[in-house]
């Protein structure tokens, strides 16, 4: 993946080691060119490389989720072919599948189900759908609403 031109700034994130990373752009910016170059550079690293399972990478949206491990999977057997005897890389084919490349909500799922024991959660929780969202917004709203007017009257009555 060597021959794209990198901005300063674009080079710093693929070039940071051994720190958390948060990456925010514009739009069609390129951040998940770079996030994949990056990753790349972790795991094609000859000293320090990383299995691809050991990294958490997340993102806000399912599309961008399976972007991301397509690119991954492909630069990783675009190294391949350079190098097919390279076996740190046929191991990070297999490891792909069962790496954190997800959303922030997939990733908080899955700790929910692999950890409910020690977090206290119920592992048979079930995201709300659009419309009961829409109603516990409402229910929300309408306490909110009640406890201002009660707290309003409540005032009103101390200055008599």
């Amino acid at each position: 993946m060597g021959d794209t031109r990198w901005t300063d700034d674009q080079q710093r994130v693929i070039d940071a080691r051994n720190c958390n990373l948060l990456v925010s752009a514009a739009a069609g910016s390129g951040k998940t060119a770079v996030l994949v170059e990056r990753i790349i550079k972790m795991i094609t690293d000859e000293k320090n490389n990383v299995d691809i399972d050991r990294l958490l990478i997340m993102t806000f949206t399912r599309a961008a989720a399976g972007e991301m491990k397509e690119r991954i999977s492909a630069a990783i057997e675009k190294a391949l072919c350079e190098d097919p005897d390279n076996e740190h890389l046929q191991r990070q084919t297999t490891l792909l599948h069962t790496a954190q490349i997800t959303t922030i909500d997939g990733f908080c799922a899955y700790i929910i189900r692999n950890y409910f024991h020690l977090i206290g959660l119920d592992p048979g929780y079930r995201t709300a759908d659009e419309g009961e969202l829409k109603l516990l917004r409402g229910d929300v709203v309408k306490a909110l609403l009640e406890d201002c007017l009660l707290y309003t009257s409540d005032a009103a009555d101390d200055l008599t």
